[in-house]
C-alpha cells in the first residue's frame, strides 16, 4: 500500500514539474523586419532577439542596444539602456511572424517581423 501511495505522489509530482516547465515564451528567438511606414525611405530594417527575459535591439543604421523585457497578457513592456523610457507593446505571433503594436503615438509599430 505505501508503495502504490509513492508511486502515485512521485507522479502526481512528476507530472506537475512537467507541466510548469512547458511554459514557454512566445516571444523568444530572433525576429527580423521593417518599423511600420508608409514608403520604403520610411521604413527602418529592425532586430529583435528575445531571450529569458533580456532582450538585444540592432537596426539598420546601428542603433544598437540590450534590455530587459517582461510579458504580461498579450503585451510586452521592453526597457532598453539605449531609450529614455520604457515602451510597452501589444503583440501577436502567428505562425513565424511576429506583430509588435505600439502603444504610445511616438514608437514606432512592426507588424511583420519574421523569426529568423
Amino acid at each position: 500500500m505505501k508503495n502504490k501511495l509513492l508511486l502515485v505522489t512521485l507522479f502526481a509530482v512528476s507530472l506537475f514539474l512537467l507541466v510548469g516547465c512547458g511554459k514557454s515564451d512566445p516571444l523568444e528567438g530572433t525576429w527580423k523586419g521593417l518599423t511600420d511606414g508608409e514608403s520604403r525611405n520610411m521604413q527602418i530594417e529592425t532586430t529583435f532577439t528575445f531571450k529569458g527575459g533580456e532582450v538585444e535591439y540592432k537596426n539598420e543604421y546601428g542603433f544598437n542596444g540590450k534590455g530587459t523585457y517582461e510579458i504580461k497578457d498579450d503585451s510586452v513592456t521592453i526597457k532598453l539602456e539605449i531609450w529614455n523610457k520604457e515602451k510597452v507593446y501589444k503583440f501577436d505571433v502567428k505562425d513565424d511572424t511576429l506583430s509588435l503594436t505600439a502603444t504610445d503615438k511616438y514608437s514606432p509599430s512592426y507588424s511583420e517581423l519574421k523569426k529568423q
